[in-house]
């Protein structure tokens, strides 16, 4: 069992294959929802993986099969399990994604495989067993939020569970939840996840940066992956609120957090040069503030600070844009942040970032937001 497969969040899967591709690299996509990696499963993998927001479960890989025919299906999925499985008990999970496969019943599956399975070195302990099979029966998927172009057939895919992961729940760190809440505070997986956005394949970020700090969410959030944390923002109310938050997030770990009142625009003179950083940030948004010349060039105003202060870094970011960009067509020029994108990605090419990653998340019925993740064009 070499190979791992993840299956990832409904909410958004072209953001779920995103950042597992910026978190590992090269990916197989089985589904939308259903990414396969050459990576086994051990501790570092483990550490890695929990920085992605959008996983839902972490298999070891079994197989995949096409087609609907039942007893070939249940056949497949037992002589795999019967080669794999040591003794101890076990239980057979489902789940079905979009239409399915077929007139595929997944619950007959769990019957069929654990039937076959069944014997005194493997009983059925549906509460606590030491082996949990899961077949994804992989379908069509329809009426979703988020547009996914990616095309595939339905399928059918198991796997055994990694009993050493948690999905992250975020508990008792929801915005309301810290000593200083805003409003506008962002929420903790769409924090997370502009943070893995950020990562390349080959390391792992040292320092976190963030100009627009506000209440320090997405900062918490790196502070949990061990980053060394500089924020600031030229508001001195988000200043104080940010320190409170981040004292009270630490928790006994041993990060350098940094945290000054300061424009964007003087931010490389603040930090200095700093390798292996990231610059993570969510803009103000003043009912009028990205509709402006002046909002404009505080987001150009951070490209051409993070070059300064690292060359080689990566900058997840998302901008205003009208609902119309969820249909994600990507001949369409949308407006994001009051101006068509080419005339926006014009401008982060002049500034020495090519970008990397332009994807839409909706806010509500008539507002989203771009995430945008830029690389430098060097």
């Amino acid at each position: 069992m070499s190979r791992t497969l993840l299956l990832g969040s409904g909410w958004h899967p072209p953001l779920f294959r995103s950042e597992i591709k910026a978190l590992f690299g090269e990916i197989e996509v089985l589904h939308p929802r259903v990414v396969l990696l050459e990576d086994s499963i051990d501790e570092t993998f483990l550490n890695r993986i929990s920085r992605a927001a959008l996983v839902d479960d972490l298999l070891y890989f079994g197989g995949y099969c096409y087609g609907s025919d039942f007893s070939s299906i249940v056949d497949e999925i037992s002589d795999w399990c019967k080669e794999q499985l040591s003794p101890g008990s076990f239980a057979v999970r489902s789940k079905k994604l979009g239409s399915g496969v077929g007139n595929i019943s997944r619950r007959d599956l769990e019957k069929e495989v654990g039937a076959k399975l069944f014997s005194e070195i493997n009983p059925v302990n549906l509460h606590n067993p030491d082996f949990e099979i899961v077949i994804i029966v992989a379908g069509e998927v329809e009426g979703e939020v988020h547009r996914d172009s990616f095309q595939f057939d339905p399928c059918t895919i198991w796997g055994i569970r990694e009993k050493n992961w948690d999905k992250s729940d975020y508990l008792g760190r929801q915005p309301m939840e810290r000593p200083f809440f805003k409003p506008i505070s962002l929420e903790p997986r769409l924090a997370k996840l502009l943070i893995s956005l950020a990562h390349k394949e080959e390391n792992t970020p040292q320092n976190f940066i963030d100009p627009f700090c506000g209440t320090g969410g997405i900062a918490i959030e790196a502070l949990i992956q061990g980053m060394d944390i500089f924020v600031s923002d030229l508001d001195p109310t988000m200043v104080h609120g940010v320190k409170k938050n981040l004292s009270w997030a630490i928790d006994g770990r041993q990060n350098l957090i940094r945290v000054e009142k300061c424009s964007v625009k003087d931010i490389a003179n603040l930090w200095g040069p700093k390798e292996n950083s990231i610059f993570v940030f969510d803009p103000p948004y003043g009912r009028n503030a990205w509709k402006s010349d002046d909002g404009l060039e505080l987001f150009f105003s951070a490209l051409e600070q993070a070059l300064k202060i690292d060359g080689n870094s990566v900058i997840s970011t998302m901008l205003p844009a009208g609902s119309e960009s969820l249909e994600n067509n990507p001949d369409t020029d949308y407006i994001v942040m009051g101006h068509p994108w080419s005339e926006i990605e014009k401008q982060i090419n002049q500034r020495g970032w090519r970008v990397n990653l332009r994807s839409p998340v909706k806010v509500h019925k008539s507002l989203a937001r771009m995430v945008i993740v830029c690389h430098p064009l060097h």
